[in-house]
């Protein structure tokens, strides 16, 4: 039999449409990390990122940790790492945790709405992903008692009128559990359908409250999607 010799490029190309089709027909979502406590009672859990690669990538569809401010809006606030930077985790966590996501600086009032926050990419930068079938997350968390919020952008909410959940943090890492009923909009933007917003899931963020703020301190870790047990 004749044997046939494929270019470099034709191999790509085969394995481009090998890839393409293979992700036809929905995600495949990652498995919770055994080395995080059980899920709350009648629900399983997907783990978005518990950072122990080490890197700025999550583990839920690859998406990439990011910070941001109000500069872009004329703004002075800062935050750390700075926004635009490569997004390293830092060194400890609750648990079991080798490392977490954390954010620090300032909000100034030059922008009157002043903010920083930090925030991880579900997917592909403006890549919409359906999580209709979780209804809730938790992440652990501790901060220098501020109140934060976290917020799930999507396409839903291109006005960025998020729907969102307020918490207060402390000293320790605290576990949160959020179902995705207790979260609304601020109301100021256009109202968006929570189910619609599920479907169009782009990112998960955690921001400030008011301002001005001296100083911010806020870490994340453990990030998980919770759905009822099957």
């Amino acid at each position: 039999m004749k044997k046939i010799r494929l270019s470099p490029l034709t191999i790509g190309r085969i394995l481009a449409v090998a890839i393409a089709f293979a992700g036809v027909g929905g995600c495949e979502f990652n498995s919770a990390s055994s080395d995080l406590p059980p899920p709350p009672a009648g629900r399983s859990a997907v783990t978005i990122d518990d950072l122990e690669d080490g890197d700025r990538f999550n583990q839920f569809q690859g998406g990439t940790w990011f910070t941001y401010s109000d500069r872009p809006e004329g703004g002075t606030s800062q935050v750390i790492p700075p926004a635009g930077s490569a997004f390293q985790p830092r060194s400890g966590g609750p648990e079991k945790s080798s490392k977490y996501a954390q954010m620090s600086g300032k909000v100034t009032t030059d922008f009157p709405d002043g903010y920083i926050g930090m925030g991880v990419d579900l997917k592909s930068a403006n890549t919409p992903i359906d999580l209709s079938e979780f209804n809730g997350i938790e992440f652990w968390a501790k901060g220098d008692g501020k109140t934060y919020r976290m917020k799930l952008h999507s396409a839903a909410t291109s006005d960025y009128d998020d729907y969102h959940y307020d918490f207060s943090t402390n000293p320790e890492w605290t576990r949160y559990v959020v179902d995705f009923d207790a979260m609304q909009q601020e109301g100021w933007g256009q109202p968006a359908n929570r189910e619609e917003a599920l479907q169009t899931a782009l990112k998960i963020q955690w921001q400030t409250i008011g301002q001005p703020h001296d100083s911010v301190e806020l870490a994340v870790d453990n990030i998980r999607l919770l759905k009822p047990e099957e």
